[in-house]
C-alpha cells in the first residue's frame, strides 16, 4: 500500500497536460508542489472549471473541463518601475479593502 505522503525530490518533479484534440477537457498531472499548491486553489476558487480526480501520494490528477484555458505564452510580460509600483499599489488597495469586507463580514450584520 502506498504511503499518502511521499515527497517526490526536485529533479523528479514534473507537469503533465493531457488533451485529445477531439475533447472538451484535459487533465493535468502534477507532482511539482508548486503546481499542486495551484490548482489545489483553483479547485477550491473555480470547482465549475477544476476538479481533483486523484491523490496518489506523490503527485495528483486534475480535471480542466474546458481545455481552452489552457495558455502558452510568447514571452514574459516585462513591467517598467513606474508599472510595478502602480500595480503594487493596486495590491495594496486592494488588500486593504480585502481586509476592511472581512472584518464586517464577521460582525455578522
Amino acid at each position: 500500500m502506498a504511503d499518502k505522503n511521499m515527497t517526490v525530490s526536485i529533479e523528479e518533479q514534473e507537469i503533465c497536460i493531457n488533451a485529445m484534440r477531439d475533447e472538451k477537457f484535459a487533465t493535468i498531472y502534477a507532482s511539482d508542489s508548486t503546481y499542486i499548491t495551484k490548482l489545489d486553489r483553483l479547485c477550491k476558487e473555480s470547482p465549475d472549471m477544476y476538479s481533483l480526480i486523484q491523490d496518489t501520494g506523490r503527485g495528483k490528477k486534475y480535471l480542466l473541463k474546458d481545455k481552452t484555458l489552457i495558455s502558452f505564452r510568447a514571452k514574459k510580460r516585462e513591467l517598467t518601475d513606474e508599472q510595478k509600483k502602480q500595480a503594487a499599489e493596486r495590491m495594496r488597495k486592494y488588500q486593504a479593502s480585502k481586509s476592511n469586507w472581512d472584518t464586517l463580514s464577521s460582525q455578522n450584520f
